[in-house]
């Protein structure tokens, strides 16, 4: 009877150590198939049908193709106030184009060509992003059309620009003018960012510049849906907050320091005030004022926002309801 026992028991504790290996091999193979990658010269190959040259009045540039029916996302810099407006396919095709969208405060676009059935870039999530990971750039600098670089990722959430709104990934993949509105792309060949915009010098070398790929899918969904951008606003002015000891050694606390509150707007009226530190929006943690101004501004007018700040040493919750942003 105790044979029978222990044999029993040896079988079912083999079936439990093979079916645990059978799932560790499927964890395996899931696994490796997400983290699949490819090589800089696949990506090429699978992004370049979907990446396009645009002539502008004279100026050259960049796009993506995000609609099979002819919507491309590019830079608003590039295509501003431009009478004659034309798209340039890998397969040479020459299309004329019309702006569907532009908003200057991110420096993005939206145009459009009549023609069906087109390539489309495949988003990823900018978000995920790691520092040092490599990352593709495709686009048409000086006139060399479809050209192809290679580097890694150098930061994220860069608050230093020229637009209003800024957030941008820095990369050391070569993009030199031409590339404005071309792809930044991961070896997923998924759009990670829209160039746009460089820094350089002949001693320090050339630093790149793309917007995140999450900011550039909501500005062109909303871009293609009502051909223009509505931001949320608070009515503050502030700053980041320095605390330093008499020697001048310190810290830069996360939050944003109100520096001013405009009478009778949606802080005043919430009762945030002067030197309040905002820390929290929404459940999102402040880093600094440009966070802040970033993150408000998704906030639809009318929509609700809940506060938490900090006053002399006292956190404080309120609710404000946001209006349209005047500026």
């Amino acid at each position: 009877m105790r044979r029978k026992t222990l044999r029993k028991t040896i079988v079912v504790l083999l079936g439990i150590v093979i079916l645990l290996q059978i799932g560790l091999l499927i964890t395996y193979s899931q696994t490796k198939n997400t983290l699949k990658e490819n090589t800089p010269e696949e990506v090429a190959r699978i992004a370049t049908p979907s990446v396009v040259s645009i002539t502008a009045d004279g100026k050259a540039g960049s796009g993506v193709i995000v609609k099979e029916n002819g919507f491309i996302l590019t830079n608003a810099h590039l295509i501003k106030n431009a009478t004659k407006l034309h798209a340039i396919f890998s397969d040479n095709r020459i299309r004329k184009a019309k702006v569907v969208g532009i908003d200057e405060k991110v420096d993005l676009a939206v145009i459009k060509v009549n023609d069906t059935n087109l390539p489309t870039i495949k988003f990823g999530d900018s978000e995920k992003l790691k520092i040092g990971e490599e990352v593709i750039a495709i686009g048409h600098p000086y006139g060399y059309d479809f050209t192809v670089t290679s580097g890694i990722i150098s930061a994220k959430h860069r608050d230093q620009g020229p637009t209003d709104y800024r957030d941008f990934i820095q990369t050391d993949a070569s993009i030199n003018p031409g590339n404005s509105g071309g792809p930044l792309l991961n070896l997923n060949a998924e759009l990670v960012g829209i160039n746009t915009f460089i820094v350089s010098d002949l001693i320090g070398g050339e630093l790149g510049f793309s917007i995140p790929s999450n900011l550039a899918k909501k500005v062109m969904n909303e871009l293609i849906e009502s051909g223009r951008i509505v931001r949320g606003y608070m009515g503050i002015s502030g700053q980041n907050q320095f605390v330093l000891d008499s020697g001048g050694e310190g810290h830069i606390a996360k939050g944003a320091l109100v520096a001013l509150v405009l009478k009778d707007g949606p802080a005043d009226k919430a009762g945030i005030q002067l030197g309040d530190l905002i820390t929290e929006i929404n459940g999102i943690k402040i880093e600094s004022i440009n966070h802040l101004r970033n993150i408000i501004a998704w906030v639809k007018p009318g929509q609700e926002a809940k506060i938490k700040l900090i006053r002399n040493e006292t956190e404080i919750e309120t609710t404000l309801t946001t209006i349209e942003n005047p500026y």
